[in-house]
């Protein structure tokens, strides 16, 4: 019920704060220490991961990037066996993929766990799943971690139960010891709980998502360069990959010598000369075109993006 009404107010928050602005998340495995040196933990952060991305897909105030997309830059990258939990590799790991935002996902705790309660004649053995995660959303553009939500489950099953009666004695007949068990198979019990554990977990770390997207300020689009003019519109050198989108307005600007030189540096002493306003029109993934109203752009101006 909790989850409920945080999607509920999620969604209600990105309608209103979001509504201009189009996302671009990345969901990666943060592959840190415990995940690099045991197993178990390392398929946790892939389970939660994936489950993570498929509970944020279809979202309209956001993109995700595909898995597909981010194994191949992780392999292209060599970043397979290494720590991608700082932010600076996390940075570069989202910028690669043109995304504003990445999501770090750690598994930092967690296992199957058995043990015994007697009563009388019963035994019955239980099952304990735990399972302690957290993540952290990271702004790719500056660095700055946006949310860091933390998630943990704990589920205990049974396993089976053995029951004894004892054996007596009726007259000339002896009644010998019986010995009855039932239970299902420990590795399957074992198996279910370990997906009900992720699923919980990625359901409890989603709802915590969304709504600090709700509050965390939209990635800033980059500043662009002019590419040059062709068949009447102006190129620049960002496109959809980079949240580029038709009617997205630049201002270009042209740095302009004014004929001396800086003394403490030596470098020469630039004006910022405002050229013209760009509208963007179409857009490729990695570029994108338009109109300029006011002067002439020239190749290597820059585009610096307006607000909305």
């Amino acid at each position: 019920m909790r989850s409920k009404c945080l999607m509920v107010l999620a969604f209600t928050l990105l309608g209103g704060s979001l509504a201009n602005a189009q996302r671009r998340i990345a969901i990666v495995e943060a592959n840190g220490p415990m995940a690099r040196q045991n197993p178990a933990f390392a398929l946790a952060e892939d389970r939660v991961t994936d489950a993570l991305t498929a509970k944020m897909a279809g979202q309209p105030s956001f993109t995700l990037i595909d898995r597909a997309s981010i194994d191949k830059i992780i392999k292209e990258q060599n970043f397979q066996n290494s720590d991608r939990s700082s932010s600076d590799t996390a940075v570069r790991i989202g910028k690669l993929l043109g995304a504003g935002q990445i999501i770090l996902v750690n598994v930092y705790d967690g296992g199957f766990t058995t043990h015994q309660d007697t009563s009388g004649s019963s035994t019955k053995t239980m099952g304990t799943q735990t399972l302690r995660a957290n993540s952290r959303m990271i702004d790719v553009e500056s660095g700055v971690i946006l949310a860091a939500p933390a998630s943990e489950f704990q589920d205990t099953v049974l396993v089976s139960q053995t029951s004894k009666t004892q054996g007596f004695q009726f007259g000339a007949i002896r009644v010998p010891a019986k010995q009855s068990s039932s239970g299902g198979d420990p590795k399957v019990i074992q198996s279910n709980e370990f997906a009900k554990a992720c699923d919980s977990v990625a359901t409890d770390l989603s709802a915590k998502l969304i709504v600090s997207m709700g509050t965390a300020p939209a990635p800033q689009m980059a500043s662009a360069l002019v590419a040059g003019i062709a068949n009447g519109s102006v190129y620049i050198n960002v496109g959809s990959k980079n949240g580029i989108k038709p009617s997205d307005k630049f201002q270009v600007i042209r740095e302009v010598s004014v004929g001396l030189t800086d003394p403490a540096t030596g470098k020469p002493i630039v004006q910022k000369q405002k050229v013209c306003v760009l509208t963007i029109a179409n857009v490729d993934e990695t570029s994108a075109s338009g109109s300029c109203h006011g002067g002439l752009p020239q190749s290597k101006d820059v585009a610096e993006p307006m607000q909305p």
